[in-house]
């Protein structure tokens, strides 16, 4: 009975570990796609998400007249919640529009490039 409890448990564990090295393997395969075949559109911060070991910064962004709604990791980004409402540049991989990574240090102030990027006059003010 010890014998099946020890294998069980290996298996679960075996399990956990294979799980979390596919999340990281997967991560690192978007994050080479997107620097190496990311296409640039304009987005917005639309919010940010603090918590005391991490944040989260919400973006909104059209692709082909299609709006999308995506988050990444504020953790290092220099953005804060005064950031929230400008625009700024994004990479996102064309077959998962919804993996973005924002150019952060790249600010779109120009009202025609935002414009022509999909967003409204009044999503801009």
């Amino acid at each position: 009975m010890k014998q099946k409890s020890k294998i069980f448990g290996l298996l679960i564990v075996a399990s956990i570990a294979i799980f979390v090295l596919y999340g990281q393997f997967r991560n690192l395969r978007f994050e080479k796609d997107l620097k190496e075949h990311g296409k640039i559109t304009i987005g917005k911060i639309d919010s940010i998400q603090e918590f005391p070991k991490r944040n989260y910064i919400h973006v909104s962004y059209y692709i082909n007249g299609k709006k999308y709604n995506s988050f990444e990791s504020g953790l290092h980004k220099n953005i804060s919640k005064e950031n929230i409402g400008e625009f700024f540049k994004l990479k996102y991989l064309k077959n998962s529009p919804e993996i973005v990574r924002g150019i952060y240090s790249q600010r779109i102030i120009d009202t025609a490039t935002i414009l022509k990027s999909g967003f409204s006059i009044t999503e801009i003010k």
